[in-house]
């Protein structure tokens, strides 16, 4: 039965709103745009500070790829020509996965949904194949397969922190901010139309944040099968499941680097023994605090793990550079100087100096980069330009631009850290409330 509902299901889609790009009207008008094949190649004005913020200097011809919602999580396939990313507001109450064809003017064509709008899902990424023929993702869905559901619209899982009765998970509760780790994850194979090919992880808890190696390959992935969230790799196909960290904390959200040889990951690692005790109880409920992370570097064999970040604060969402040694990340490390709640965007070389903020404006969110395979674009989801939707809170978007190194050279000296006794982050009902208000959707979009 469940099979027939990812069929019918995975056919629906939605329209993008038409809204002008700011080109450079001496070069090209925008009903010509509308009509170019080649929209990519189009410049735009630099430095607008609406969707180029002064500072931008890697950044040239920036464009916006959806108007409206929240959409994220862009990864391009291996041939760069279309997009696989993450959104909510089209018509469900939870992330589902869509596609974006980046040979069409993104606002002259429909996104069009692949997941079967069952449940939730999470991080989608091509395999290496010639035809883009098939896709994976992390969902939820296998646990409505036997029931009978009239509004697949209010089929999200229930979050543990949303009207809490345990004593213990209330307090946890109004003391942090946490994510939830879905324990019905889990990764599946579907080809072009979304239409089901094969189940990838079949253990009890969280498997998803799958991605696939550079030769195509590998899958690395997260998953909860040891008591634990840590870094596993399998065959494309599913089989030859290898562990590849034990460290007690989150590992997560990994990549591998443009030579397949290492991972690039976000990790916690709770240190006190009350970082300890806290962390083992919101895990015993299936819960996270994302607050403090930092960014680690591991070979695909498990060895030689090193730590390139100390900034302390939330930094995530890496990805390596094409040059294999740089890392472009997601930080809010400075966000006292931008705004409560700000996010941008840095590069730091693989050895932990070298750190360049590369994404400005006054409380903007900047994450999830991911740079295309020949190295000329970076798309990432970004706040700028978008519509306040709540006291705080933003459309997320996707954008796109051609990425240069003909800029000043980046700084070469070691990353700064953190004094040692900001490493313990004071959560109060107040805080956890003020960031709960200004970024719940966009952090939960990282929970991938």
């Amino acid at each position: 039965m469940w099979k027939v509902l990812i069929l019918l299901c995975a056919a629906a889609s939605l329209v993008c709103c038409d809204r002008d790009y700011r080109l450079k009207t001496n070069r090209i008008q925008v009903n010509d745009q509308l009509k170019s094949t080649r929209w990519q190649d189009l410049e735009t004005t630099p430095y607008d500070n609406i969707i180029h913020f002064d500072g931008e200097k890697h950044f040239k011809n920036v464009k916006q790829l959806t108007f409206g919602g929240m959409n994220a999580e862009g990864y391009f396939s291996f041939d760069n020509t279309k997009l696989t990313l993450q959104a909510s507001g089209y018509g469900t109450d939870c992330d589902q996965i869509y596609e974006l064809d980046l040979n069409i003017d993104p606002r002259q064509q429909t996104l069009r949904r692949i997941s079967t709008g069952l449940g939730a899902t999470t991080c989608s990424y091509f395999f290496k194949e010639p035809d883009n023929n098939h896709r994976l993702y992390a969902g939820t869905f296998l646990s409505f397969q036997n029931q009978s559901i009239s509004d697949v619209t209010k089929t999200c899982p229930k979050k543990k922190c949303e009207n809490p009765t345990d004593p213990e998970l209330k307090k946890l509760c109004n003391t942090s901010y946490t994510w939830d780790i879905f324990p019905d994850y889990d990764i599946f194979k579907v080809d072009k139309y979304g239409n089901f090919v094969q189940r990838l992880t079949d253990t009890p808890g969280y498997d998803a944040e799958g991605v696939v190696s550079p030769d195509g390959t590998k899958i690395a992935f997260t998953s909860m099968r040891t008591g634990d969230l840590e870094l596993f790799t399998m065959n494309s196909d599913g089989t030859n499941v290898v562990q590849i960290t034990s460290e007690l904390g989150y590992d997560g959200g990994s990549f591998f680097s443009p030579d397949g040889k290492r991972l690039i990951f976000r990790a916690s690692r709770p240190k006190t023994p009350e970082d300890v005790a806290k962390y083992k109880a919101l895990l015993s409920y299936d819960l996270v605090e994302p607050i403090a992370m930092e960014l680690f570097v591991v070979d695909i064999d498990g060895k030689n793990m090193r730590q390139i970040t100390n900034l302390t604060q939330a930094n995530w969402a890496p990805y390596y550079l094409s040059d294999n040694k740089r890392v472009v990340f997601s930080s809010n490390y400075d966000a006292a100087a931008n705004g409560f709640g700000a996010f941008s965007l840095f590069v730091i070389n693989d050895d932990g100096t070298g750190l360049e903020k590369i994404t400005f404006g006054e409380n903007q969110f900047n994450s999830f980069p991911m740079m295309s395979y020949d190295g000329k674009k970076l798309v990432w989801g970004s706040s700028r330009n978008g519509t306040k939707i709540a006291e705080g809170v933003y459309e997320l978007n996707l954008f796109i631009a051609d990425w240069t190194d003909d800029t000043d050279p980046p700084p070469t000296t070691p990353a700064p850290a953190k004094p040692k006794t900001t490493t313990h982050i004071e959560v109060t009902t107040k805080s956890v409330a003020l960031l709960t208000t200004s970024l719940t959707f966009v952090l939960s979009l990282l929970n991938f």
